[in-house]
């Protein structure tokens, strides 16, 4: 079952959104506690101010109880005097809380009758036979404050919750159209539109390196495309030029009777054309499961020298026609597939020889250092251009015309087979041509 995953733009909206949230949250605590705190300070500040002013007027025998009780009444300060006989004077009918009366730095809450007091008790020694002072001021205008205050601050923050809602989606939409661009310009990408490429003038520089990725990607496309048309192209001609010739020969053959020997001998021609095709074929299929990592490779060490000597005994025959001599020299071993390595020196050989100058020779030097075999093959021949040289492996690529020899079954698919097995093998193959001499190098890790 498919998996549905929220987009990004959702996410990255209610990701603003929470964090937003989480902020007004966090700042709407942080206002209500500094409010309260202020409060607390004020409320013990007052207290403690009038603790003072009533000491004073305690101590003043001309100046009555009932007297002082009105001024503190008058200014909100409730005041409960407690008496060595256990009796209470107070300018309040609030009776507090026995808990009250016991003695601490910090302010005693309290309520009574549906308001709420702070308080805070002064012990008392030999002041006219009190015993303690506890002195209060009622709160219910701070609790009331703190309640319009909390009323407000939760409607700020839900609409400002809201607001960063709507300003969230407005960003990461508009932060999305550099996004947005990339896709509709990738939409505009078809096989036969590969040209297309993505620009960054506009582009943040985040963006920017995907974009150049891309126009990367587009471009080994394109030459894939462009390769796999001129690959049609070119096998078609292949396979199209001997069928042709098959096709011509025994339409003129069956025009009219012929002799027995003639009809061998267009037999035979027939029989070159399609082995011709078949190996145009099986070529074309190898280098398909090479490039698929479909051939099957057996790993063995390989006596270079004794590899190359059946190798190089077939072709000194073939080459006798010209006068074109094979030697080798050094040795050297090497892992890898036996099959795999005889075709890379039979087609390296096969393409030495018939681009060789008659009466020359052909160079093998097999060096082994401490971490490479090197592998050369050196012939005497004309010189393949410097424009033709980058090209030289690819599939059906012939260097020019004058390379091309009638008696070639090839169909320019050797040298591709070659570095095919090269790179199978982690190897590497390069080419240089400089006068009339031409040297594969091939160099394979130990």
């Amino acid at each position: 079952m498919k998996k549905h995953y929220l987009s990004m733009k959702l996410k990255l909206t209610l990701m603003f959104f929470s964090t937003s949230v989480f902020v007004f949250i966090g700042l709407g605590f942080a206002i209500q506690y500094l409010v309260q705190s202020h409060f607390y300070e004020e409320d013990l500040r007052l207290i403690n101010a009038n603790r003072t002013s009533i000491f004073v007027l305690l101590e003043n025998e001309g100046i009555t109880s009932s007297e002082i009780f009105a001024s503190l009444k008058s200014r909100g300060i409730n005041i409960w005097i407690a008496n060595d006989n256990g009796t209470l004077t107070q300018n309040t009918n609030v009776i507090p809380n026995d808990s009250a009366f016991k003695q601490s730095k910090k302010i005693n809450e309290w309520t009574y009758a549906g308001s709420t007091f702070r308080t805070l008790y002064y012990p008392l020694e030999n002041e006219n036979n009190y015993t303690g002072l506890l002195i209060g001021i009622n709160i219910d205008h701070h609790i009331e404050f703190n309640k319009r205050l909390k009323g407000i601050l939760i409607w700020s923050i839900s609409i400002a919750s809201l607001l960063s809602f709507i300003c969230s989606f407005i960003i990461v939409n508009m932060g999305f159209k550099p996004l947005q661009y990339l896709q509709d310009r990738i939409k505009q990408v078809q096989p036969n539109k590969l040209s297309i490429r993505l620009s960054d003038e506009h582009l943040p520089n985040e963006l920017v390196e995907l974009a150049k990725i891309q126009n990367q990607m587009l471009d080994r496309l394109e030459l894939g495309f462009e390769r796999l048309s001129d690959f049609s192209s070119d096998i078609a001609h292949e396979l199209k030029t001997p069928l042709s010739n098959i096709m011509t020969q025994t339409h003129v053959t069956l025009s009219q009777p012929r002799t027995p020997h003639e009809y061998q001998e267009i037999l035979s021609s027939n029989l070159e054309e399609l082995e011709r095709i078949n190996k145009t074929i099986n070529d074309t299929l190898y280098l398909a499961k090479s490039e698929n990592d479909l051939l099957l490779k057996d790993n063995m060490q390989l006596d270079l020298e004794q590899l190359f000597a059946p190798i190089i005994e077939y072709y000194s025959i073939v080459s006798e026609e010209t006068g074109v001599t094979i030697h080798l020299s050094g040795n050297g071993s090497l892992w890898g597939d036996k099959s795999m390595i005889q075709r890379v020196a039979n087609n390296l050989l096969s393409n030495a020889i018939r681009h060789s100058a008659p009466d020359s020779n052909i160079q093998i030097k097999i060096e082994e250092n401490h971490s490479n075999i090197v592998l050369s093959i050196s012939n005497i021949g004309d010189k393949i251009p410097d424009k033709d040289l980058p090209f030289i492996f690819e599939r059906f690529y012939r260097a020019d015309k004058s390379r091309q020899h009638s008696s070639s079954t090839g169909a320019g698919l050797g040298l591709t087979i070659v570095r095919s097995i090269v790179n199978l093998h982690n190897g590497d193959i390069s080419v240089q041509s400089e006068g009339k001499k031409t040297t594969f190098l091939l160099t394979f890790p130990l």
